[in-house]
């Protein structure tokens, strides 16, 4: 093991938390040992519990350090109802295809790991853009931007589907959905008020 340098607390936190994520990705959440963790970054075990109080801390952290990343990648919402949709699913797109930690969100392995706290603040993040989602979806509705013939909810079930489709290897990997804009091109044929027609 190498010998670790002192950091401040602040860094050596991050330290933890990105050597959990990446090992997390690597070799499965059930596999993630603070002995794995601390080997990582070159300290015992024990100076791991200097900076968190316990697995579970740390758990936490990484949590909401995800979290953090979902919430910097969301559209201004200041954006007209279906500039900010297109935003959410080009953005959304972009980090999953870009930033493998952050599909452990959507593992059930992750989620069980986490403790009850950050569990719920996972669900709180993920119900909230479902809410803009549908909120969007409705003003789009009402300004006949998006078909009618579908309750707002089973559009925002389109729509966050399409998103999600890019965890699943064989989807992620079509030629027609290679750039988030591909896949927003899809959502769009797929709201598009003409599409009330073709039913």
């Amino acid at each position: 093991m190498r010998k670790a340098t002192r950091l401040p607390t602040s860094e050596r936190q991050k330290q933890i938390v990105h050597a959990g994520l990446e090992l997390c990705r690597q070799s499965g959440v059930s596999s993630l040992r603070t002995e794995k963790i601390a080997r990582r970054i070159g300290v015992t075990p024990g100076a791991l519990f200097r900076h968190f109080p316990s697995k579970a801390a740390i758990f936490k952290a990484m949590a909401d350090e995800l979290v953090s990343r979902l919430e910097r990648s969301a559209p201004s919402d200041d954006l007209p109802p279906l500039e900010w949709i297109k935003s959410f699913v080009t953005r959304r797109v972009a980090l999953l295809k870009e930033d493998p930690e952050v599909r452990l969100l959507f593992s059930d392995g992750f989620l069980a790991a986490l403790p009850d706290e950050a569990r719920e603040r996972v669900q709180r993040s993920f119900l909230d853009y479902w809410v803009k989602l549908n909120e969007r979806l409705r003003f789009a509705q009402e300004q006949g931007l998006v078909r009618d013939d579908l309750e707002v909810h089973e559009l925002a079930a389109v729509v966050a589907g399409l998103v999600q489709a890019v965890l699943h290897a064989p989807l992620a990997g079509l030629r027609e959905w290679i750039t988030p804009e591909d896949i927003w091109a899809t959502a769009a044929d797929l709201l598009s008020p003409k599409n009330r027609e073709d039913c």
